[in-house]
């Protein structure tokens, strides 16, 4: 089974700033989630796009009750993120996937930044992710549904975050 979380919000600031923002947020005092960040590679091609690599370490947030697994008893998990920030389109994709305990679990995520089309002035956030256990049965579908609901309150945190980051 995979469960799929999809969200969408409306920053109101331009997309120049929530890139900046998202490029630059993490780890700071308002998720102490997020362990540590670190740029793997940037740079900008011929057409001025930005493309940036980023790796991620995760506390583990998972209960006890799921660290029955072996793979899953780790203090952190350790996430890839890769973006292209077009200023020209004023578009930021985002795709980000997990590289540690992918072979109990696989998370992928989709985000893109682009113009409110109501005002230029707004940026629209779509994200799309999945979660996938394979091969733990009920206890990888608890999982599953753990990892959705986990999304979604770290989105609205974020969310909420991200606008405190901003200002």
């Amino acid at each position: 089974m995979t469960v799929t979380v999809k969200a969408e919000h409306v920053y109101q600031e331009p997309v120049e700033v929530v890139a900046v923002t998202h490029l630059s947020k993490y780890p700071n005092e308002y998720d102490p989630n997020i362990l540590s960040c670190a740029v793997l590679e940037r740079k900008i091609d011929g057409d001025g796009q930005t493309y940036t690599k980023r790796v991620a370490a995760v506390r583990n947030v998972l209960p006890s009750i799921f660290r029955r697994v072996k793979s899953l008893q780790v203090d952190h998990f350790e996430l890839q993120e890769e973006s292209w920030y077009d200023r020209r389109l004023r578009k930021l994709s985002v795709r980000s996937h997990n590289i540690s305990v992918s072979d109990w679990i696989t998370m992928r995520e989709a985000s893109v930044y682009t113009p409110h089309q109501q005002n230029p002035n707004w940026t629209n956030f779509e994200q799309e992710g999945t979660i996938t256990v394979h091969g733990l049965g009920r206890l990888g579908c608890l999982i599953e549904m753990f990892g959705k609901r986990c999304v979604m309150v770290f989105y609205i945190r974020d969310s909420i975050d991200s606008r405190n980051t901003i200002s």
